[in-house]
């Protein structure tokens, strides 16, 4: 790779502060001010495209996802829809982790920013709003129920008591033992689910109460304390749901017969 010519492509003011540092031969790390919200900077390398001739490639090395996995994992194929839109919307690949983006060195700068935009986004996947975030964990939470708890006829959005306003997000039932499955995202929603349980234990339902977070630990004090006491079985995160459901279900059904 001619790195005087990238120097000189990236002259002038609109790029000051960029320089480039050899890794080893024929790989360059972008030295530049665009950094992550932390103030580390973004990892960004140059080497020559092995898919197109005359063009430069900038690529992360894995070093994006391997940062994204301290906090945040791409573990469910509602994530991962969203992190494969991410790439797409700004035209970035991916080769087993490895970010990259091929173009000509005319446009090098702008794809820098391009680039660096996009690896900043998938960094930030855990702040997405509430509501993604939200509908992510439903999502998750009924492609789960609906294809691995088929056996036990799941129904969406059942009301036992038909003067209740709340409703349970899934029931299942197995010969005559009955299962409410709740999916709690926040501190509402565990409100909700107290006093709901609380109003259908008052009826006397025949249940099974399972109560599965999208993360126990931050909800506050209050309603963990109040689902915790109403509640038959927590799960602390969907995939403690996904580990444990079947063989607690069958538990339950071993107790009820």
């Amino acid at each position: 790779m001619d790195i005087n010519r990238i120097r000189a492509s990236l002259s002038g003011t609109i790029a000051a502060g960029f320089d480039f540092y050899e890794r080893r031969p024929g790989h360059y790390q972008l030295i530049a001010p665009i950094l992550h919200e932390d103030g580390d900077m973004v990892d960004i390398y140059l080497q020559d495209s092995a898919e197109h001739a005359g063009c430069i490639r900038l690529c992360d090395f894995g070093m994006t996802l391997m940062r994204l996995s301290y906090t945040y994992e791409v573990n469910t194929d509602t994530r991962q829809r969203i992190f494969d839109s991410i790439l797409i919307n700004n035209g970035v690949h991916n080769d087993q982790g490895h970010l990259y983006l091929d173009t000509p060195v005319d446009r090098l700068y702008e794809s820098i920013l391009q680039f660096a935009g996009c690896v900043q986004k998938v960094c930030n996947m855990r702040y997405w709003s509430r509501e993604i975030i939200r509908s992510a964990f439903y999502d998750d939470l009924e492609e789960y129920v609906t294809t691995e708890l088929k056996r036990f006829n799941p129904r969406a959005d059942y009301s036992p008591l038909s003067e209740y306003p709340i409703s349970v997000d899934w029931f299942l039932k197995y010969k005559n033992v009955d299962f409410y499955v709740f999916g709690v995202p926040g501190n509402d929603k565990a409100k909700n689910v107290a006093i709901a349980l609380l109003e259908f234990e008052k009826d006397e339902l025949p249940f099974f109460s399972l109560v599965v977070y999208e993360d126990f630990e931050a909800l506050g004090r209050k309603e963990r304390a109040y689902l915790t006491k109403n509640a038959d079985t927590q799960y602390p995160a969907l995939n403690d749901f996904r580990e444990k459901s079947v063989p607690d279900i069958d538990r339950y059904i071993s107790l009820a017969s």
